[in-house]
C-alpha cells in the first residue's frame, strides 16, 4: 500500500483546493479537512494537523515585512515561545519562501511545535503550518514534507 493518497486520478478527478492552494496528495493515515488542510487520523493521541492558509501582503514586496508582524504576534500570544528562524526556503512557483519553527507550552503543559512555511507570489502570501506535540514531530515531519512539496500555488483568478 502506498504511503500517501494521490488526489488527482484523471481529467475528471475532483480537485481539492483551499484558496489558491491545490492539494495534490494526502499522506496515508491523514484525512483532508475542507477549508483547513489535513489532520492525522490516529486514535488516542492529540491529533497533529497541517493548516493551509493565505493572506495578502499589504505593504512592500518583501516577505520579511509580513514575517516581522507574525513574529510580534507570536511573542504576544504564546508564553515564552522558542522561535527558530525565519530562514530561506524553496517553494515551486513562489517569488520567495521562508521557514519558521515555534515551540511553546499551552495551558495543558504539553509542548507544542509549529513548523511554518511562508511563501510569497507577488502580493499573495501562502502559509503552511504543521502543529504537533513535540514528541510526535519526528513521526509526522516526513508526511508534512511530502504534503507541502505536493501543494501547488494556483494562478490568481482572471490571470492566465
Amino acid at each position: 500500500m502506498a504511503d500517501w493518497v494521490q488526489t488527482q486520478a484523471g481529467p475528471n478527478a475532483m480537485t481539492l483546493c483551499i484558496g489558491r492552494w491545490e492539494v495534490r496528495l494526502v499522506p496515508h493515515g491523514w484525512v483532508y479537512v475542507p477549508d483547513f488542510g489535513i489532520r492525522k487520523a490516529e486514535e488516542g493521541v492529540v491529533p497533529s494537523n497541517v493548516t493551509v492558509g493565505q493572506d495578502t501582503l499589504l505593504a512592500g514586496d518583501k516577505l520579511s515585512l509580513y514575517l516581522d508582524a507574525q513574529l510580534t504576534m507570536m511573542r504576544n500570544t504564546f508564553q515564552d515561545p522558542a522561535i527558530a528562524g525565519p530562514m530561506p526556503a524553496e517553494f515551486a512557483g513562489a517569488d520567495e519562501a521562508m521557514l519558521l519553527m515555534v515551540k511553546h507550552r499551552p495551558l495543558n503543559g504539553m509542548t507544542v511545535v509549529q513548523v511554518q512555511t511562508y511563501v510569497r507570489a507577488a502580493k499573495w502570501i501562502g502559509v503552511i503550518t504543521l502543529t504537533t506535540l513535540e514528541q510526535e514531530l519526528l513521526k509526522v515531519r516526513p508526511d508534512f514534507e511530502r504534503f507541502s512539496k505536493a501543494l501547488v500555488i494556483l494562478p490568481e483568478a482572471g490571470v492566465a
